[in-house]
């Protein structure tokens, strides 16, 4: 039986302390976050999560993240990328979670070329195109939750014939999400907005790039009239 004490990762206790890391919505782009009824704008949570998550893996010496120039159009000119370099070993983090799939993607993508910037990290671990790409990533998170018992997962079948997932947030962990600190990951992203602003900038705009190009392209798309 497994002894470790129950916790949640960065990008894990960011999605449920959204209303704490994502401005609430308008009318569109909005999730609404399971532990208080709260419409987050959902761009902007599935940023902080990954924000969360890479910043985390940079402060435990995992990785090192680091604005350099890249070239561009077949090496006639360059500009600047946001890369992710592997520099040191990565702690034991849950299968299934965002932290326990970057290292090894940027590792990987540098190893094609030196592509591993963060745009293509997150692009890479999102993997196909999706109606909601925004919403996929939070439901990505759910099932890594789900995985080690966190998270319920119910199967549901809708007119006899399709079935979702509905996840239901236990109490226990409803109250792990409370009790464990959430402060240092507050003045994780505080002090990088406030003394990195370049790397800050670039890290939610790669995100947001990387997510919203897996956005499933619909029939009318491809008309031409």
């Amino acid at each position: 039986m497994d002894a470790t004490p129950a916790y949640l990762t960065p990008s894990e206790h960011v999605y449920l302390n959204g209303e704490k890391f994502a401005p609430k919505a308008g009318v569109f782009g909005k999730t609404r976050l399971m532990h208080v009824e709260f419409d987050a704008n959902v761009i902007q949570l599935v940023q902080a999560v990954f924000v969360a998550a890479l910043l985390t893996l940079e402060q435990q010496g995992t990785l090192r993240l680091e604005i350099r120039p890249k070239k561009v159009f077949f090496g006639l000119a360059s500009t600047k990328g946001l890369y992710a370099d592997v520099v040191g070993p990565m702690a034991a983090w849950p299968a299934q979670t965002i932290e326990a799939a970057l290292p090894g993607l940027a590792t990987q993508l540098a190893g094609n070329k030196g592509q591993n910037e963060v745009y293509s990290m997150v692009y890479a671990w999102l993997g196909q195109d999706y109606a909601a790409p925004f919403e996929e990533v939070l439901l990505r998170v759910k099932h890594g939750l789900a995985a080690r018992g966190l998270m319920e997962a119910r199967e549901e079948r809708t007119l006899k014939i399709f079935t979702r997932t509905v996840f239901v947030l236990p109490e226990g962990t409803r109250r792990l999400a409370l009790d464990q600190a959430i402060q240092p990951l507050q003045q994780l992203l505080g002090w990088c907005q406030q003394t990195r602003p370049d790397v800050w900038e670039s890290l939610n705009n790669q995100i947001k790039k990387a997510v919203a190009a897996h956005q499933e392209k619909s029939d009318t798309d491809f008309d031409s009239d």
